[in-house]
Formats: structure tokens, C-alpha cells, sequence
């Protein structure tokens, strides 16, 4: 059963402890995704066997400690001047615990090594255990490993909407293209807040009623597909926006600014013309458009039923 003290109102998101020390919303949005993503980027060095449980596992934990703790205090990442060096401290101990917790633990050595490479933009980089750099980041995790279980409440069981949507697949006879279509847009958001206000069941089906949209699919006819899998139609399609909107804020515009890590490749990035007919691409703007207005549509639907 999921913690109710895990969820928090989007009023909450605005006096997080990192923005009480005096970051902007915005700031502290773009380290959470930049945090995310070094983690998915240690999770595929790694090859876990159930890669997207471990890393979503990760990004959960990530969201939940900064609820509790201050950017200002705990980075997610330092530059260091006159270097290319980068700690993640905190991401890193994010995976270190959720590899525990999802049962898909690496040897210390390895763990460490994937860490650093991912850090400092170099997949040749070596570590032996007796070297600084190594013992550093072996006592860092073991330090902070501490913190962030107090911070968490020693609550690391989580419900994901990874298994929402294999439930969903079969209540609503989902294609194999809509599964895999819908699981790849819940990966891409993990770097979103959304764990911290929406629940996994409805994450799951904000991701499907994307996937539907982004290609020739339709849903099941008689048209309250919601009803079936037990959502609120208009908190569905409300976050099947935010979806788009965080798409196009983190990855399409921030691409040109070359402001994401370079060790995100591009092809864990989502193009959203993938998997779509030529008469359902539509860009990430008129996305969101559509989206705003089925929220309403669905909203007045639900209401007069």
C-alpha cells in the first residue's frame, strides 16, 4: 500500500527546501532531471537485469529526499573549478539503495567505477580499489546511504507505474507497440515530479492515452476506457499534458541549449513522431493544446455522468 506521506500538492513543489534556500522552481526542476538522468545513464553501464524498476526506483527516492533536504546542502551536482570533474553524490546513492531494494545489486568495485565514468564524461576512466578517487566514492556512499534512508523514512517499497501498466495491458487489450510505446514515455519521465503528486495508476494511464495519441491507435471503443481501469478521467489527461509540457521544457528546448548532460544519449531521448502516423505527429505545442482540451472535454463528460 503506497505511504500517503509521499504525496504532496503542487503548492508544495513551490517551498521545497531547496527553493526556502533560495533556488528557483524552474532551477531546482532542471537539477532534478539532470540528476535522473545521470542515474539512467550508471543504470544502462550497468545492464540491470530489470534496468527500468532499478533506475525508476532511483528517481523516486531522488524526488522524496529533496522533499526532505536542500539542494544547498546536499548537490546533486558540483563543477569543480579548472575541472571536468563532477560528484553526484546523492543520484549515485539513489541507485546504490535501489539496487538493494529492487534485488539488482553490483559488486562495489563495478558500482563505483560506473559512477565515476558517468561523472566525469569518460567511459575509459579506471579505478583500483586502493586509489583515492575509489575510496572516496566508496565511503561517500556508504555515508550518504544512511542519509537518505533516515531521510526516506526506511520506506524503500515502492509501487511503480511500470506494473500499473502491465495490468492495464491486459484490462484494456493493449497492443504490444502501445505497451512498449507507453513504458519507453514513462521512463523518459522519470526526471518529472509527478511520483510526488499522482499516483502510479494514473501515471500508467497518462502514459497510454499519450501512446494512443501518437500514433494510429485508438482506445477501446465505447470510450470510458478510464472507467475500465479505474481513473480519474480528468487527472489522466491533466498530466498526459504536464507529460508533454515537461518533454518539450527538458529535452526538446534544453537540447539547443546544449544545457542536459552529455552522457544522455540520444537514443534515450524521445522523439515523438516515433511509432506515429504522419496524421497524428503533431508537435509538442499542439500536443499540449490537444491535451488541455480533451482535459476539459473529459471533464465535463465525467461531470454530466
Amino acid at each position: 500500500m503506497v505511504n500517503d506521506q509521499w504525496y504532496f500538492s503542487k503548492d508544495d513543489l513551490q517551498y521545497t527546501p531547496s527553493v526556502i534556500d533560495g533556488m528557483t522552481v524552474r532551477d531546482e526542476q532542471m537539477d532534478r532531471t539532470k540528476g535522473c538522468l545521470y542515474i539512467a545513464a550508471i543504470g544502462a553501464k550497468l545492464n540491470f537485469t530489470r534496468p527500468q524498476l532499478a533506475v525508476a526506483t532511483a528517481c523516486t527516492f531522488l524526488h522524496r529526499f529533496y522533499m526532505r533536504h536542500s539542494m544547498a546542502k546536499y548537490h546533486v551536482y558540483i563543477e569543480e573549478a579548472g575541472s571536468i570533474c563532477l560528484t553526484w553524490d546523492i543520484g549515485a546513492t539513489c541507485l546504490f539503495v535501489a539496487t538493494k531494494a529492487e534485488e539488482s545489486t553490483r559488486r562495489m568495485k563495478d558500482f563505483v567505477l560506473a559512477c565515476a565514468q558517468k561523472a566525469q564524461k569518460n567511459d575509459k576512466l579506471q579505478l583500483t580499489e586502493d586509489s583515492k578517487d575509489f575510496i572516496k566514492w566508496k565511503e561517500t556512499l556508504l555515508y550518504n546511504e544512511i542519509v537518505l534512508l533516515h531521510a526516506l523514512c526506511f520506506d524503500i517499497a515502492l509501487e511503480h507505474p511500470y506494473a500499473c501498466l502491465l495490468e492495464m495491458e491486459k484490462e484494456l487489450e493493449l497492443s504490444q507497440t502501445c505497451v512498449k510505446r507507453a513504458w519507453f514515455l514513462l521512463y523518459q519521465s522519470l526526471g518529472a515530479t509527478f511520483c510526488l503528486y499522482y499516483k502510479p495508476r494514473t501515471i500508467a494511464a497518462a502514459a497510454i492515452a499519450l501512446s494512443w495519441q501518437f500514433s494510429s491507435e485508438q482506445p477501446p471503443s465505447g470510450g470510458k476506457w478510464w472507467d475500465t481501469v479505474g481513473v480519474d478521467p480528468e487527472q489522466t489527461y491533466e498530466l498526459a499534458a504536464e507529460m508533454v509540457d515537461f518533454y518539450e521544457d527538458h529535452y526538446t528546448r534544453s537540447s539547443s541549449k546544449a544545457s542536459t548532460p552529455r552522457h544522455h544519449s540520444s537514443q534515450q531521448q524521445l522523439h515523438y513522431s516515433q511509432g506515429s502516423s504522419s496524421q497524428h505527429n503533431r508537435s509538442p505545442s499542439s500536443q499540449h493544446r490537444h491535451y488541455s482540451s480533451q482535459h476539459q472535454h473529459h471533464h465535463q463528460q465525467h461531470q454530466h455522468h
